[in-house]
């Protein structure tokens, strides 16, 4: 949607804008969905390997797979962007694995 919104002229009648929009969407999704379901499944694959290792899952395995599945999915970038992500998936899958435990 913001790269739609980017690329709008200022003079553009609200049904080209919408059109503009509509159509970004459309490219970027695909590729947005994809990204999402690689790394949900990386996540998913490495969190009930450790906790077969393991023995136990807990939040520890929760935050250690979204460490490791982020590093994974950017591995290919260089290591900045690689440790942005694995930051930014840990942080995520700590803060599910807290609030989820939190409302059981």
């Amino acid at each position: 949607m913001a790269e739609g919104l980017k690329k709008l002229p200022h003079n553009t009648s609200p049904r080209l804008a919408l059109n503009g929009v509509l159509n970004a969407v459309t490219r970027q999704g695909p590729f947005m969905g994809n990204s999402a379901g690689v790394l949900a499944l990386a996540y998913n694959g490495i969190n009930s390997t450790i906790g077969a290792l393991r023995g136990k899952h807990d939040v520890a395995n929760s935050v250690l797979s979204g460490a490791l599945a982020g590093a994974v999915f950017k591995s290919t970038r260089g290591i900045r962007p690689m440790a942005w992500s694995s930051a930014l998936v840990a942080t995520a899958a700590g803060v599910w694995a807290v609030g989820r435990k939190a409302l059981l």
